[in-house]
């Protein structure tokens, strides 16, 4: 049965601004009307409401040199009374305007509603199909990918355990899509999972960093930390927080106490000087206690597998350090990117990325051989440039990043997309696809204009979702999680 969005196209019935924008795209007019994304106003012009018919010679394909990319994985994970989401503005990319293209989910599972594809597999779901995409333009086929969908039981993994220890930008550093595993998913030991890391707070633990590149994981940070020994102290400082020895200031970066024993680390944010060997740290900001007494203190690198006194990669001494144990069986993933092309990219950014992450995984299987890896697919920005406008003003836009996103993913699934690799227990993640990019980033309100006394809302963050994005991409990791234990 044909869809309507097939009926619609078929009848070669569209907007004026449709036919305008994709001649425009396609190299066909002088002109075009600028459309990235959202805007907060999103007012319709009122020829939108004017249908005409077209000539079928000005559509066709090979006329409008339409070309479609796909970004879904080879493997799509899925799991009993767990909603999975594909949203087509994530994974399919056109010199034509999306709403132009008819597009086909082929699938036994599932609905495609207008801008997704959403499953919540029941019971009787439960096992592997095909999930496949096709893309029409004009009545022609102009692209299509295949992929596989696996479809847990909630029962899948009961009575297993799995550690996992997740490492990331941002994007991992709040820890949410962590607890909302932890929250939702943990009580039914489908597998137990067990979260490592240095950072989060209680079983929330991961190792995500603000701003950090594969670069820096796969070296020394590029910043140096000071650690400082504690003995007793009755409220903890937070990651944030800033304290200083009356010389330097130090920004916390890293909190490892058991009933106010162990260390704290931080970042000399302001000064030039070392802290003394032992002293006392006053509070300046942030939680914790006012004054700090410290017994030790010592240089320590940034990224928490690198080993300051060796200059290299040290998975081993971050496991003892931290009495960390990890087996083939268990989960190392990674979701980076967005730090590494942000403002540009090129192949040779790329094949550094791929160095990189080489170097990573050769460390992390020295040390536990064939661990698993999963590389969580970097997730897509905000839909709309409004957010771009409310982060980084005037330098740098949604389109220009997307430009940049694109070449990235694309990198990540020829390279690593494979069953080769998978084969070598390095998985792809497909944190892309899952994520509502209109509804689930942060919003804000704003006055129209200076004169007006509306308020409008927009989007307040150009790659960070809020909370309920974050939720998406712990739901994504759950599945995913499920799928490794027997």
């Amino acid at each position: 049965m044909e869809s309507p969005n097939q009926m619609k196209k078929d009848n070669k019935k569209f907007t004026r601004r449709d036919l305008f924008k994709g001649a425009a795209n396609a190299g066909l007019a002088s002109a075009l009307l600028p459309l990235t994304g959202f805007a907060a106003t999103n007012q319709k012009s009122p020829i939108d409401k004017e249908l005409i018919s077209i000539d079928k010679q000005f559509t066709d394909s090979e006329v409008l040199k339409a070309t479609v990319v796909i970004f879904t994985p080879s493997v799509i994970y899925a799991s009993e009374g767990v909603e999975i989401n594909i949203y087509f503005d994530n994974i399919i990319f056109s010199n034509l305007p999306i709403e132009l293209l008819d597009i086909d989910i082929i699938c036994s599972k599932g609905r495609q509603y207008d801008k997704f594809w959403r499953i919540t597999p029941q019971a009787a779901d439960e096992g592997s199909t095909i999930f496949r995409i096709e893309i029409n333009f004009a009545g022609k086929l102009i692209a299509s990918k295949t992929s596989e969908l696996i479809i847990n039981g909630k029962s899948k993994g009961s009575g297993q355990s799995i550690r996992v220890l997740c490492i990331g930008d941002s994007t991992t550093a709040g820890g949410q899509y962590i607890s909302i595993i932890n929250s939702d998913y943990q009580f039914l030991e489908s597998p137990s999972m067990t979260f490592l890391g240095t950072r989060g707070t209680a079983t929330n633990k991961h190792e995500g960093r603000g701003g950090w590149k594969f670069s820096q994981y796969a070296g020394d940070g590029g910043q140096i930390t000071h650690q400082f020994n504690l003995n007793g102290i009755d409220e903890a400082p937070s990651n944030g927080s800033v304290y200083t020895n009356g010389v330097s200031e130090f920004t916390i970066t890293e909190i490892n106490l058991t009933e106010g024993k162990g260390y704290i680390a931080g970042r000399r944010s302001n000064g030039t000087k070392s802290p003394s060997v032992n002293g006392n740290l006053t509070k300046i900001s942030g939680a914790g206690d006012g004054t700090i007494p410290y017994t030790n203190s010592e240089m320590t690198a940034a990224n928490p597998f690198w080993n300051l006194k060796t200059q290299r990669l040290d998975f081993n001494k971050y496991m003892i350090e931290h009495a960390f144990t990890m087996t083939s069986d268990d989960l190392i993933t990674i979701h980076l990117g967005i730090n590494d092309v942000f403002n540009d990219v090129s192949e040779v950014k790329l094949e550094s990325i791929k160095a990189d992450l080489i170097k990573m995984t050769a460390e992390f299987r020295a040390v536990v051989p064939r661990i698993n890896i999963g590389l969580c697919l970097t997730i897509p920005p905000s839909i709309s440039q409004d957010a771009f406008a409310v982060n980084y003003a005037s330098g740098q836009t949604l389109k220009r990043y997307m430009e940049n996103y694109k070449q990235l993913i694309n990198f990540l699934l020829s390279t690593y997309d494979t069953a080769e690799m998978r084969a070598s227990r390095l998985y792809c993640i497909g944190f892309n696809h899952c994520i509502d990019r209109i509804n689930n980033f942060q919003k804000t309100t704003m006055k129209a204009n200076a004169r007006s006394t509306k308020n409008i809302d927009t989007w307040a963050n150009g790659v960070h979702p809020d909370n309920t994005g974050y939720y998406q991409m712990g739901d994504a990791l759950y599945v995913f999680i499920k799928s490794l234990v027997s």
